[in-house]
Parts: C-alpha cells; structure tokens; sequence
C-alpha cells in the first residue's frame, strides 16, 4: 500500500473527492472509490475501496481507514448517478495524511475456547491477514501462554506456508491455559493486535465396559437395560452420553435415542418397546465437561429370548392411534396356540387363529385392539388368555392388557 500524501511536498490545500460510480444506491456489489488530486500537479490516486453511502468530514480530514464512520457534523453524500459523480468541498485544509493498516490483522483458526487432547501436541493457529499486505514485523505472530501455575511463556509462530497461518506445536500437561497471539508491522500504530483465550488440555473418558445387554444375549424388548462403566481423569468431570441404536451393523445407520442418559449416569432403561425378535446394534459417545469425545466399539443384541411368562408389549398402547400390541410366550414343546381376549366382565371380545408353533422356541400373536367385528376396544382393561396344546397337555397362561386412547 503505497503512502499518498507521506511526503510534504505532496501537501494541498484545497481537496477534491471524486466518486466513480454507475449504481443505484440499492445495488451493493458497485464499487466505489475515493480519489485525491493533488493540488500542485493535478495527478489523481485510487486509495482504496470505500463502503457506498455517505461519507463524513472529521475536523481537517476525511477518515478513509477501513469502514466509513461517522466523524464530524459536516457531511458530502451523493445520490443515484449514471456517470462520474464529483464533489468538492474546501473545507479541507492542507494536511500530510499517512494511512494506517487495517486494525484486525489477526483471525483466530480455531475457536476463542478450545481443548487440544494431552495424547497429542497443543497446536496453536493464528491467520496473519494484513489487507494492504504489509508483513509482519520481525518476531511477530507471537504466541504469549500463561500456565496453570500463572507463569508465562512466549512463542515466535512459525509460518505454515498455507494461507497466512502461523502455528506452534507444544507438548503440554492436563490443565487450563490462557493465550494471547500479538502481531504487529512497521506500518502498525496501535502497538501490537491482539486475540486471546482460554486452551484447556484434557484426556478421554476411558475404560469404557459394557455390562448390559450382553453380546449376542437374547433379552425382552421392552424395558431394555443398558448398563455400563466409564473411567475420566477430570475432576468434577461432567460426563454427557448419546446412545445410538438400530437394525443396521453401520454405525451411521443408526438413530440417536431421545431423551438421553442424564449426565453421569451408568443406566439407561430404553422407553420405547423394541421388535420382537430381532437383532440390534448400539453404540455410545462420551463426551467430557469440555468437550473430548469416546465413541465406544459396535454391540449387539437379540429381543425375544426364552422368555418364562406369557406378556404382551407395548402395554398400554392406543388402537386409535394406529397402535398394535404383541402377545409373547415361550412354547416348550411342537403344539399349537391361541390367545382369546376377554372384557372384564368374561365376554369373549377376540380370538386368534390357531397356530402351530415348534418346541423349545419364543412366538409372537400381534393384536390391533379391535374386537371380532373390527371395532375399536374402549379403553380399561382386558384379560388375555393363552391356551397351549402340546404332548397331550393343555396348558394355559394369563395377562393383563390396557388400553389407553
């Protein structure tokens, strides 16, 4: 960026601002620019690109670093022109006028608060960005780290080669540290720009196991347990869990349960019944009070194992809704089966086919919640009975039911 006015002999005493434009006021991708000509040899300089609107007088000068601000009670402003579009005004008086630097020089890569994991080095990033490309000054992006223990250390930040970033790596133990990158040119004359925050160091949850569902046990589907344990090396650590689970064995095809695990927990009782039958995967992340991330290793599950009483699930559940209930019981021999609802007050409401069923094996009934004639129950309670016929034996077994609209 060249320095327009720098040299004395460049002084003038009556300025003349120039607006190129060819926009109306509502087109904001027009450029505009300022332009001096010089009294004593008429030669005129671009400076820079200026915002559209109306551009003020601040005492003896007119204020053209970066954004126009409001500066002074007199004011030039233009309208809609089609072509060059002068004005002039003499209350400019003679003045040297250096332009300086733009006054954010510095943009922070990362987050202001941020965590870097003590398994691998703190990188710290700044973006140099100087918009009249003026360099940093010797020594500078610097890097001023202040330790848990309140002492301070400062960095010189290496040039990446990428982009305007300068970095440093460091090795640093578990804790909190507080940062500040300074830059400055030889065309700066706000001292040093600054950018500051806080860099925490921490660890992983770790030693993640799994305790309920067990791999490939087979478990009821509704009021699934989940139980596990997990190690953190922060104090007062606030462990926050997501857990993922599906029919798929790829971990991005599977949902996120809602509502999650509460913070810290160690259980999680699933809320909504699962299928019967049927194969599931699950995983969880781990996510420390700063925000370092476990995600554990693939498990899975069956529902639908040798169950030992006669259920149905969900229960209550609402026909009206489109709802369905399954009737669920364990057959130990080959023979047949068949569920019959009845009111409370004993009238037959429902039957079932009857179905032959292997031995040795768990079997589903669904139910809509209709009666024989295809309407809907109202809701209360009704009495389910499972009638078995196998090795000569009749065998029944009896649940409750209730529906709710």
């Amino acid at each position: 960026m060249n320095k327009f006015l720098g040299p004395a002999s460049k002084q003038f005493k009556t300025g003349l601002l120039t607006i190129i434009s060819a926009f109306s006021i509502t087109i904001f991708s027009s450029r505009v620019y300022a332009e001096y000509t010089y009294y004593d040899s008429g030669s005129v300089s671009v400076f820079q690109k200026l915002n559209q609107g109306t551009f003020f007088i601040s005492y003896k000068w007119l204020n053209l670093d970066s954004l126009i601000s409001y500066c002074g009670s007199e004011r030039l402003s233009y309208s809609d022109a089609v072509e060059n579009y002068s004005l002039e005004n003499n209350y400019f008086a003679e003045f040297e006028y250096i332009p300086d630097t733009a006054i954010d020089i510095l943009k922070l890569v990362h987050s202001s608060n941020t965590f870097s994991l003590v398994t691998s080095s703190a990188v710290f990033q700044v973006r140099y960005a100087d918009i009249y490309e003026n360099p940093p000054s010797s020594g500078y992006p610097v890097l001023v780290l202040t330790f848990p223990d309140a002492s301070t250390q400062s960095f010189i930040l290496e040039n990446s080669g990428s982009g305007g970033i300068f970095q440093k790596a460091l090795t640093l133990p578990m804790g909190i540290y507080q940062y500040s990158y300074y830059a400055t040119n030889d065309e700066y004359e706000r001292n040093a720009y600054e950018l500051s925050g806080i860099w925490i160091v921490t660890s992983l949850p770790y030693d993640f196991i799994r305790i309920a569902p067990i791999d490939f046990a087979e478990v009821i589907p509704d009021n699934v347990l989940f139980s596990w344990s997990v190690k953190t090396d922060e104090t007062d650590d606030r462990l926050a869990y997501k857990l993922f689970l599906g029919r798929s064995a790829d971990k991005p095809q599977l949902n996120l349960v809602s509502p999650a695990p509460q913070v810290n927990a160690t259980n999680y009782i699933m809320p909504v019944s699962l299928d019967h039958k049927a194969r599931y995967f699950w995983y969880m992340t781990i996510t420390n009070k700063y925000g370092a991330q476990l995600e554990t290793s693939l498990f899975e599950f069956i529902t639908g194992g040798n169950v030992t009483k006669f259920y149905n699930a969900p229960n209550p559940f609402n026909p009206a809704r489109g709802d369905k209930t399954k009737f669920v019981f364990f057959m130990p021999e080959t023979g047949t089966a068949q569920i019959t609802v009845y009111s409370e007050y004993g009238a037959k409401i429902w039957q079932s086919q009857t179905l032959n069923i292997n031995g040795q094996t768990s079997a589903e009934i669904e139910y809509n919640g209709k009666d024989s004639l295809g309407k809907l129950l109202y809701n209360g309670s009704y009495l389910a009975v499972l009638t078995k016929k196998y090795g000569g034996n009749v065998k029944t077994e009896r649940c409750r039911i209730l529906i709710i609209k």
